[in-house]
């Protein structure tokens, strides 16, 4: 049996191709999901997975939303060229306490629904030609994730929606991107992590906290909370933003030709790291002195001598080849290292309802792809660096201890900056900070 989990939004099309396993080339089916309570009331958010028991044309959908009896809608038929419009009214709970787990559904009679099937018009589905921005190069996570993204919607629109990938800055520096997205500049899609977007929206520095996470599938967890995304996702809306997804959560390292172990080793280094002032400063506290340089210079900066070190994750340490100019890699977990798709809210708005969907499954398609093969990534990664001559240092607990102590006023500084104790709090979790 296989299936697929996605997250539903009341915000955005919740639209799905039928060949969501076989991904051929022929015209699709769709399928077009509204959920609300039984008092008319759409309900925020849910998670759905949808199952393909066989080979025939019957899925399984399962609904389970926070509030709301969980739901199980049997034998649902696709055919190519229509859309199954399903309009969903859930029942609440009495209390959470009472709240069924996501394999006891009640009564199929419980519930309403209305569906019915219309033909898709073939021009909903536009020729198009997108051009995506990175200031990355080639291999580099944003790249993989980008480079994804492109062939899943190539495959889903029949050819007919292209990606071009841009990268090293091609486009302009992140910021740039981030201001020409939004003014109809010659750029629709950005591929980048958080830090750089912290200025244009400073509710995105909780991911700025240093030594909070140190473990990936802690983070995920995070990450991959419903509540949690949701409030992040408004923060992009906001700003002007459509947020189509994260990739799986990497960590930015260190990488030195000093071998570092203690709290003083960090003492006077010369780093280059992204700019960002929480980032600056956390380096500052631990004694290390700041040299903001764009990413194409990171190389030659280490060859020449102007710089000592640089923190980035493992994948951009291969694309950049830093390990020709650097000696030690150490494990320092200090920040998440964020990969995220974008595109404006306003040019997502003019797509049709079909280019909308294309656009949302090909994102949700690519996230869930990178995120099945992160470790084994990240190990294959690791393996290559040792091959190449760099040898990994881990840090010992005590060291992460005192880095993390001397990154108080850091939290001080995001706390301010965030101004909502909901998002810190969801996401730190069950750590002090």
């Amino acid at each position: 049996m296989y299936y697929c989990d996605y997250l539903y939004w009341k915000d955005s099309a919740f639209i799905l191709s039928s060949d969501i396993f076989t991904k051929n080339k022929i015209q699709k089916g769709l399928l077009d999901i509204k959920i609300f309570s039984c008092d008319g009331t759409p309900v925020d958010n849910a998670n759905i997975r949808i199952f393909a028991p066989d080979e025939n044309n019957g899925y399984i959908i399962n609904i389970d939303a926070l509030g709301y009896f969980a739901f199980q809608i049997n034998n649902v038929q696709f055919y190519p060229g229509y859309v199954n419009k399903l309009n969903i009214s859930l029942i609440p709970t009495p209390s959470e306490d009472h709240r069924l787990k996501t394999d006891q559904f009640p009564p199929y009679k419980n519930i309403q629904i209305f569906q019915s099937e219309l033909e898709l018009p073939q021009d909903e589905i536009r020729e198009i030609t997108m051009e995506l921005g990175m200031v990355t190069p080639e291999g580099s996570p944003s790249y993989i994730y980008a480079e994804r993204f492109a062939e899943e919607v190539n495959n889903l629109s029949n050819g007919k929606i292209k990606i071009n990938i841009n990268t090293d800055a091609k486009l302009g520096t992140d910021r740039e991107m981030l201001q020409n997205i939004l003014n109809e500049g010659n750029i629709d899609l950005i591929v980048q992590t958080t830090p750089p977007q912290v200025d244009f929206m400073p509710k995105l520095s909780v991911f700025d906290m240093p030594m909070v996470y140190t473990d990936a599938n802690d983070l995920r967890k995070v990450i991959n909370n419903t509540e949690f995304y949701e409030k992040i996702s408004d923060v992009y809306k906001n700003g002007g933003y459509k947020l189509l997804g994260f990739s799986d959560p990497l960590f930015r390292q260190l990488t030195t030709n000093k071998e570092i172990q203690n709290i003083d080793d960090f003492n006077g280094i010369s780093i280059r790291t992204i700019q960002n002032k929480n980032h600056e400063e956390f380096w500052r506290l631990l004694g290390a002195k700041l040299v903001p340089l764009p990413v194409s210079e990171i190389y030659p900066s280490l060859q020449l001598g102007y710089i000592d070190s640089a923190d980035n994750p493992y994948e951009n340490i291969i694309a950049l080849r830093l390990y020709e100019q650097q000696k030690y890699l150490v494990n320092t977990s200090h920040l998440p290292h964020l990969v995220n798709l974008l595109m404006s809210s306003e040019h997502y708005n003019s797509l049709s309802t079909a280019e909308k969907a294309i656009i949302e499954e090909a994102a949700s398609n690519t996230t869930a792809y990178v995120r099945e093969r992160a470790d084994e990534s990240l190990e294959q990664s690791r393996n290559s660096l040792v091959d190449k001559g760099m040898t990994i240092l881990e840090l010992p607990d005590e060291t992460k201890q005192e880095m993390r102590a001397r990154a108080v006023p850091v939290y001080e500084r995001i706390r301010e900056l965030v101004n909502d104790d909901d998002l810190i709090n969801l996401y730190v979790g069950n750590e002090s900070v």
